[in-house]
């Protein structure tokens, strides 16, 4: 099967080298195939738990609550697109059968979405897999046109006014992920040129002189600090990339102050290879909350050859994340 369309997040020229390096083992793709291809076998019969109402607590306030409903959707949203990924590198139609199924089951089945508390931040932060799922399954023969329609519908009219763009922290930053990675879906040019607008914005308002992220480094007295910088730098990355293969390049883009994507995650990169260095935690460096939660920089890798991140890459391969994109050192990861 080959998607005419303009992708989302994986080119066809990308997928075709993801299937030759697979059957020439060529790395790191070949040894992080085995991780997709795993979790697509283990996924094959797994039942679509689809809440009849989408309405997530706040995390800090009911903290089991939330991850119970947030977690349907996260393992969901993956499985579909371990799915997609093997069906598109193995042609095996059981993959693609599941991975519809779940996509299906999300489009029809949910009667109510509320906007209150964690409700848009869960979605936008977890429902962009099942987008990237969908591009991969487009126009195949497999997906009926009239379920391929009502995704589409589903899309335009529930996913994307569950966005949180509007927020000036993380909550923004994959709330554009959202409606970008919709965007791409739907062919929309004039939302995808929003995005880019807001990609600046916070390029221009999220990052200090020094690229530390005011809003996130003193998360819980700084024990977060680390973890919630990857968490507005990983959708600013994915956002990014979406971009750049729908023919918007911002990845070099320079604020007029002089801000730039590239020194928020050079600024990260001392932080975690030697915890006790970040400032902003004033006790044991050993309680920092997700300090290797960077799979992000193989896409950062892939775009500045000479971005200082080899050593925590080469250690930490293959790289996954749970939010929106598994899977990066498979997808995106190039020689170091």
């Amino acid at each position: 099967m080959t998607n005419q369309t303009s992708p989302v997040f994986l080119t066809e020229e990308r997928l075709n080298v993801l299937r030759d390096s697979i059957q020439t083992k060529r790395e790191p793709a070949f040894t992080a195939w085995s991780q997709v291809i795993q979790a697509a076998e283990a996924e094959l019969d797994r039942p679509s738990k689809v809440p009849d109402e989408w309405r997530v607590p706040w995390y800090y306030v009911e903290p089991e609550a939330h991850n119970r409903l947030k977690n349907v959707l996260r393992d969901e949203a993956n499985a579909a697109y371990a799915q997609a990924l093997a069906y598109r590198m193995t042609d095996d139609p059981r993959f693609a059968h599941t991975a519809i199924r779940l996509i299906n089951s999300w489009s029809t089945q949910l009667q109510s979405m509320s906007t209150e508390e964690d409700s848009t931040l869960a979605f936008s932060n977890l429902f962009p897999a099942f987008l990237f799922a969908a591009d991969l399954l487009r126009g195949d023969a497999l997906w009926a046109d009239a379920e391929q329609t009502a995704f589409r519908k589903f899309v335009r009219e529930q996913a994307i006014p569950m966005n949180c763009m509007h927020k000036e922290n993380n909550w923004g930053n994959w709330g554009m992920l959202l409606v970008a990675a919709s965007a791409a879906y739907l062919g929309d040019e004039e939302l995808l040129q929003q995005c880019a607008s807001r990609w600046k914005f916070f390029i221009d308002t999220q990052i200090a002189e020094d690229g530390h992220l005011p809003h996130e480094v003193d998360r819980n007295e700084g024990r977060h600090g680390i973890w919630y910088s990857h968490f507005a730098l990983l959708p600013q990355t994915l956002t990014g990339e979406i971009l750049r293969v729908n023919g918007i390049d911002v990845f070099d883009y320079t604020s007029p102050e002089g801000r730039c994507l590239r020194d928020a995650c050079e600024c990260l990169i001392p932080w975690i290879e030697r915890p006790e260095t970040f400032h902003y935690w004033k006790q044991d460096p050993a309680d920092l909350v997700r300090v290797d939660y960077y799979s992000y920089f193989e896409i950062l890798h892939a775009q500045w050859p000479d971005f200082p991140a080899d050593k925590l890459l080469g250690q930490a391969r293959p790289m996954s994340a749970e939010h929106s994109a598994p899977f990066l050192t498979f997808t995106h990861g190039v020689d170091l």
